[in-house]
């Protein structure tokens, strides 16, 4: 008697197909190249910006801790790095891709529309530690007028909260480093407080979108 044949192997649903690392980093690595050239185009080009319209009494009280920019410009790269590497389902990580360019649109529109800038005290040589070094590194490279919202809080927040779909006790890991981060764009004196509402805002916008309809599957520790 003939063996009876083996049955065909169910392919994976579009909720269970897994994306490759070739396709993630090649996708990453563009949308971050998006990023850069539309934050810093929009940094560089000259507006008529108010260091005033956003400033607050509690801006003020917020104390300026230079130290604190090593949560700042180095975990907005490392939350980017682990979401990418740590999103396994491709239809999950297409709908973060989505998000991502939704928030970059509205955070734009913000910092063109909102023509705020942060009086941040502009730190020069010579530094009396590295921690004032980096920090004077990162006012060097990152504007002061795209305060309005925060892209820093919005994008790392909200790819923190999709990673959880997915890994979450790796999303745990990145959501805490996330709100390090937030905290940092006050005490670095980056942001205010309106900036990192707004950013907040926009952060639970895009993962509702990038969540709408995924059925709940069992996800990993």
């Amino acid at each position: 008697m003939m063996p009876a044949p083996m049955p065909s192997p169910t392919p994976p649903s579009k909720e269970t197909e897994l994306a490759s690392p070739v396709y993630k980093w090649t996708i990453g690595a563009g949308m971050a190249v998006l990023q850069s050239l539309v934050y810093f185009g929009i940094g560089h080009t000259h507006f008529a910006r108010s260091t005033e319209i956003l400033r607050t009494r509690l801006d003020d009280a917020i104390p300026f801790w230079p130290w604190t920019s090593w949560c700042y410009l180095p975990f907005y790269a490392a939350v980017f790095i682990i979401a990418v590497a740590g999103i396994r389902r491709k239809q999950l990580f297409n709908r973060a891709v989505q998000a991502v360019l939704i928030v970059m649109t509205l955070g734009a529109a913000g910092h063109i529309f909102v023509g705020a800038e942060y009086p941040r005290p502009v730190l020069h040589p010579p530094y009396p530690d590295l921690s004032h070094a980096f920090l004077a590194s990162v006012q060097r490279i990152d504007p002061p007028g795209n305060v309005f919202p925060s892209l820093h809080v919005a994008h790392t927040t909200m790819l923190a909260l999709i990673l959880r779909a997915d890994r979450r006790r790796l999303g745990n890991i990145t959501l805490l480093m996330a709100t390090l981060l937030a905290l940092s764009t006050l005490t670095t004196k980056q942001h205010f407080l309106a900036d990192v509402v707004s950013g907040y805002i926009l952060a639970f916008l895009g993962r509702a979108y990038a969540l709408r309809g995924l059925r709940p599957l069992p996800v990993a520790t």
